[in-house]
């Protein structure tokens, strides 16, 4: 049987402000009520992520950060891994970016995210400080506490796929770098963290607490950083607007993202949990 559900925000669950379509909202309420435990995936910090919790009318368990942080539904904090930021930010400032470094605020106090004061900042850059000042700050990375959850540029594409190929060369082996379309803004994210993390890497520590198999969990999502989960979960998804790579690893392709898609996926778990209790 299926026993979870792991659903990404942006382009999967979400739409805009942070909603979720009624009727999507409704058939995940009676999944979870009917044993199935819905857990958000996102790339998100956890601030933003408890905006859509709170339009999903349930609390749940959250991957945020792209795998690095394992919120509880008590917003307590069951997993965080930090990192080292000190040389990406010195190639972020090599190549004119500007590194933006996350925290597990809710736990920690504080701002959410650090944004490097040590290079000159791009409009995307100053729009997002400016979106979130109550939630940031501006310091050196360089002269602050060096750990982090995840670290990342705003760009254009070729700038930041330059500084995850100079990544690549320069630190083979050691993080992993992956691009993202930041909302409508027409700016790209380009996403840093240690090679093992990733949403499925936050995702197995969940299962670890729960007491669920790999086989045992459908995870759902659009663009590459939902690739690990979709690939390695027993049932991966991917949204019918979602990347066409990930498409191509996915068990099968569920409806539009605005388009109430996720109710594809909600038969499909109803389905066969419904043939495999009839077998056992």
């Amino acid at each position: 049987m299926i026993r979870m559900i792991a659903l990404d925000l942006d382009g999967t669950l979400a739409i805009e402000n942070h909603q979720i379509l009624p009727a999507t909202r409704d058939a995940l309420e009676d999944l979870h009520a009917n044993g199935v435990e819905v857990v958000i995936a996102t790339g998100r910090r956890y601030r933003t992520t408890r905006l859509v919790i709170e339009n999903l009318g349930f609390d749940v368990y959250a991957v945020c950060n792209g795998g690095a942080l394992v919120k509880e539904p008590g917003q307590t904090t069951l997993h965080a891994e930090n990192y080292d930021v000190t040389p990406v930010t010195e190639l972020a400032r090599e190549l004119g970016l500007t590194l933006f470094a996350q925290r597990d605020a809710h736990e920690l106090g504080g701002a959410d995210f650090i944004i490097d004061t040590g290079s000159n900042w791009n409009n995307a850059t100053h729009t997002h400080f400016k979106n979130n000042s109550t939630w940031a700050e501006k310091a050196d990375l360089l002269a602050s506490e060096p750990t982090y959850l995840v670290s990342g540029a705003f760009d254009s594409e070729p700038a930041l796929r330059e500084l995850a190929d100079v990544i690549a060369s320069r630190f083979p082996g050691i993080y992993n770098t992956i691009l993202v379309p930041h909302l409508d803004s027409g700016h790209f994210y380009c996403e840093i963290s240690p090679k093992h993390v990733d949403k499925w890497h936050g995702l197995t520590k969940l299962l670890e607490h729960l007491d669920i198999a790999a086989e045992q969990t459908c995870t759902v999502g659009d663009q590459l950083n939902d690739m690990a989960m979709v690939k390695a979960a027993g049932h991966g998804v991917a949204m019918a607007n979602g990347h066409k790579d990930l498409q191509k690893v996915a068990h099968f392709i569920c409806g539009d993202n605005k388009k109430d898609g996720i109710l594809d996926v909600v038969s499909y778990i109803h389905d066969i949990n419904k043939t495999s209790a009839q077998t056992s």
